[in-house]
């Protein structure tokens, strides 16, 4: 059908194609665009790459310096819980984590405990939080010993969550010390995908740094109990009780489950044992004769530490049994003292831990030299008990003979003597005459003296004959013990005693029973010599007291000497002495420092012999000069009185009687206790005297005004205590007689 308006088309076409002309002309424009918009495109995507490449950048070198911020701190902490939380505190920034969590092991409850925690979500875990080891992300780190971690906890069927909050990426990193899992470090983030390959990478190594200082801090820790343990088990003084101390001081220095210590007595035997810890299998095994005992015998014939990860695979100690698998580990080493080996300690099963640590072989070498110095001074004291009591007996003997004019009185003296020195049962006495007669004999227990004559005459007679002690054994009981009473003279008798198999197991006594026989056959001749001796001592008392006498006289005439040409102090000296002497008294001074003091009080001023008369006598004031002249009289003094012996107590008060309490004095500008009590005590006294005393120049003042001047001066120039002291002594009218010359 034909177009009823034809010519309507004719104009739509033409514009139709003027478009496409206009559009044709425009493409390489659009084309341009295009390309234009794609470059945008792809520079943003750049941009977009960089910006990412930066931001990750930046969190590396957070994580970077976290890392460095961690190892410096940690460095100096010695405290678990604190290092824990600055851990946390520093991962919780560095990540931006919601929750950060410290779980140490409680191996007991083999469950992990909460330690430390940070983050904007702590409060969802209480502070005593416990968890199962195998529950969890938690569990699978522990079964695994390795890393884990979920980037999306809805994916992951071992994650376990807390109530009321949503994490959707959780890592739980390993704490491993030596082998063993001591906790896990646990990061919890609300985002997905939150913790790439480098975020764990920096905190496996935070995780290591912590545990290195968990290990110190332990280490410090045991290290400073041992110390306090250290300083009591230098003060034991029995060799058993020392024992027992070196073992519980094993078990709990170096966390061992189980610790044997043997060491050997005087006598040279492994008689002392001491256990710590439960381990009954072990205990009897090695107890029971640990003289023939592989291992022990091994440790004491080596100064080497002997650490092993299971003792049951060693050949050397095949013959011991384990009461369980956790005491599997072994650290065995000798206590040596000058070179020789005293002891051994075996140590077994660490405490959380699959075997010793080289920190342990440390404290191991500490723990030998603190047993080996405890030993010996046990030892020493142990001797010089027996030392003393034997000399205590023998003194004892020696003042019982010498007081007894009877010999049969003497004589049960010295066996009642021998039967405790011999720690013996039974004993006796039988002494004979020149002729051969019996003089005497006594017989003893522990009942007392018996009068049963069954001495062993055969056996006597033979000790007598060769002069030699001789020990027989009777049976297997007991041996007897016959020892010759003899002098270069003659031989008087012979001691003899039984004694119980066991107890005759030292040279000790021996040696003993020997002194005691030397004594009693010089007994009168020592008796004698005791009374010569105290006559002796009796004239040297008397000649000593003569010459302290003839000192005090001398020491008189010299100060009457002074005194007589500073006529301004005639009389000064020794009325400061006794004043001075008296105050020393007051404050519990001994009878040594009141000598000194009483005679430095006469000598203080012995010094101005060098000081010329121009300058002692002059009327008036001494002008700069002259006072520093008169100011080395005390340096005079001393080296005067440094060349006397008997004098040399007396140097304090000399060179040091013008010092004052607050450092303004001479020669040496002494301050407070610096300045020696002697001459603090002399300050006083002779601060007083010259105050009451009468001087050419001035009338003295009263006792009254003298004492509130020395109070007004107290902590200046005077010792307070002192002050105090001296106005007691006054009130008491301790000093009428001296100040009223009666």
């Amino acid at each position: 059908m034909a177009d009823p308006h034809p010519n309507r088309l004719g104009p739509a076409k033409s514009a139709l194609a003027r478009l496409h002309e206009l559009l044709f002309r425009l493409s390489p424009f659009y084309k341009e665009r295009q390309a234009l918009q794609a470059r945008i495109a792809l520079q943003e995507e750049r941009i977009g790459a960089l910006t990412a490449l930066l931001s990750s950048d930046r969190r590396r070198i957070a994580q970077i310096r976290l890392l460095s911020d961690v190892i410096q701190n940690l460095k100096t902490v010695l405290d678990q819980p604190v290092a824990a939380q600055l851990v946390v505190n520093a991962i919780r920034r560095a990540f931006d984590c919601a929750l950060v969590t410290v779980l140490c092991l409680d191996p007991e409850h083999k469950e992990f405990v909460a330690l430390a925690m940070a983050g904007p979500a702590r409060s969802v875990v209480p502070p005593s939080y416990r968890q199962p080891v195998d529950r969890g992300l938690i569990g699978r780190v522990w079964r695994l010993r390795m890393t884990q971690v979920a980037n999306d906890t809805h994916r992951d069927p071992d994650y376990i969550g807390f109530s009321g909050q949503t994490f959707l990426s959780e890592l739980v990193v390993p704490l491993i010390q030596h082998g063993a899992i001591k906790g896990v470090l646990v990061l919890d983030h609300y985002n997905e995908g939150a913790f790439s390959k480098t975020d764990i990478a920096t905190v496996e190594t935070v995780a290591e740094q912590l545990v290195d200082a968990w290990e110190r801090a332990e280490y410090h820790q045991r290290l400073t109990d041992f110390v306090q343990a250290g300083i009591a088990l230098s003060t034991t003084q029995d060799a058993q009780a020392a024992t027992e101390q070196i073992a519980a001081i094993v078990q709990k220095t170096l966390d061992a489950r189980f610790a044997f210590v043997v060491l050997l007595d005087q006598d040279g035997s492994l008689a002392r044992q001491a256990t710590s810890g439960n381990a009954p299998s072990l205990a009897r095994l090695l107890g029971k004769a640990p003289e023939d005992d592989p291992l022990v015998q091994t440790v004491m014939n080596t100064r080497q530490i002997l650490r092993l990860r299971d003792f049951r695979q060693s050949p050397l100690t095949s013959h011991l049994k384990a009461d369980h698998t956790s005491l599997k580990s072994l650290l065995a080493f000798p206590i040596r003292l000058q070179e020789l080996s005293i002891g051994v300690v075996l140590a077994f099963g660490k405490r959380g831990q699959p075997s010793f640590t080289e920190n342990d072989e440390s404290l191991a070498g500490l723990i030998a030299a603190q047993a080996a110095a405890a030993i010996e001074s046990a030892w020493l004291y142990q001797e010089l008990r027996n030392t003393l009591s034997t000399t205590t007996l023998l003194y004892q003997l020696s003042i019982r003979i010498m007081l007894s004019d009877d010999l049969a009185k003497a004589t049960e003296a010295i066996a009642e003597t021998a039967l405790k020195l011999g720690n013996a049962s039974v004993g006796g006495i039988v002494l004979f005459s020149p002729d051969g007669e019996i003089e005497a004999q006594v017989e003893v227990d522990a009942s007392g003296v018996e009068a049963g004559t069954s001495h062993p005459l055969p056996l006597i007679q033979q000790a007598m004959q060769t002069g030699q002690t001789i020990i027989i054994s009777d049976d297997r009981f007991s041996s007897k013990v016959c020892i010759p009473l003899q002098t270069q003279r003659r031989t008087y008798g012979a001691l003899w005693l039984d004694i119980p198999e066991g107890r005759w197991y030292n040279s000790r006594y021996a040696a003993n029973l020997q002194t005691l026989s030397n004594q009693a056959t010089v007994a009168l001749e020592r008796l004698i010599l005791l009374t010569e001796t105290r006559q002796q001592a009796l004239r040297l008392e008397t000649a000593y007291q003569d010459l302290e006498a003839s000192y005090d006289q001398t020491l008189n005439a010299l100060i009457s000497a002074l005194d007589a040409r500073d006529r301004e102090t005639e009389g000064h000296s020794a009325r400061v002495g006794k004043i001075a002497r008296r105050l020393g008294e007051e404050m519990g001074l001994t009878a040594q420092q009141l000598k000194a003091l009483e005679r430095g009080a006469l000598l203080h001023d012995i010094g101005k012999i060098g000081i010329s008369d121009t300058i002692l006598h002059k009327a008036g004031p001494l002008d700069s000069r002259e006072w520093e002249i008169m100011r080395t009289h005390p340096e005079i003094g001393a080296h005067i009185v440094e060349q006397v012996p008997f004098l040399s107590e007396t140097l304090e008060i000399i060179r040091f009687h013008q010092e004052r309490w607050d450092g303004s004095g001479y020669p040496a500008g002494l301050v407070g206790r610096d300045i020696p009590l002697l001459a603090r005590i002399f300050a006083v006294a002779d601060a007083f005297d010259a105050l009451i005393s009468d001087r050419p120049y001035r009338q003295g003042v009263t006792e009254a005004h003298a004492l509130e001047y020395l109070r007004s001066q107290s902590g200046i120039l005077f010792d307070p205590q002192v002050v105090e002291a001296f106005e007691n002594l006054l009130a008491g009218g301790k000093l009428d007689d001296i100040l009223t010359g009666t």
